[in-house]
């Protein structure tokens, strides 16, 4: 079974891998290593809301063990809309997991949240993450050219949308 659950101090070793999992890093926009020490920092203080904090991570869990995290972030309430990102730990890939995750995001986002919009960058050569979002029923809605530099190459992102009740019009 495939869960959502806020961030426990027992996470910090799975965190710690995920995180400085350098293939990662280009997806992430992370350059260099964390340590131990800031992301229990970090852990201390996810005890903030979403709305002090305007972001909140999740880790997916499945048959309870720690396997992923879902993140809400560059939360605006005013404009009732955030920005999703989902990884799953390489072992855990295809498996369906991060599919059932994303639909526990997006429930959560448009329930208890009461937002109208969820976006997703996902990188050009990043074909899982896009078959997922479109899967989720999100559309991608534009390209944003050169978006990411990584490994001395310009990469484009695919910006997805997804918005409660309202199908996106084709300009």
């Amino acid at each position: 079974m495939v869960q959502l659950r806020a961030l426990e101090p027992e996470d910090i070793d799975f965190l710690y891998n995920l995180e400085n999992d350098r293939t990662l890093w280009e997806v992430s926009e992370t350059q260099a290593p964390f340590s131990r020490q800031l992301l229990l920092s970090y852990i201390a203080n996810a005890h903030q809301d979403i709305y002090q904090a305007k972001q909140q991570r999740f880790v997916i869990t499945y048959q309870e063990k720690a396997v992923g995290c879902a993140d809400l972030y560059d939360y605006q309430p005013k404009n009732k809309r955030a920005s999703v990102a989902i990884v799953v730990a390489a072992p855990f890939r295809q498996k369906g997991i991060a599919t059932k995750a994303l639909g526990e995001l997006c429930s959560y986002a448009f329930t208890f949240l009461d937002l109208h919009q969820l976006t997703a960058y996902v990188h050009q050569g990043n074909l899982y993450s896009q078959k997922l979002f479109l899967r989720q029923g999100f559309l991608c809605t534009a390209t944003l050219k050169d978006w990411c530099f990584f490994d001395g190459n310009f990469q484009n992102v695919y910006l997805y949308q997804y918005l409660s009740l309202i199908h996106i019009s084709e300009p």
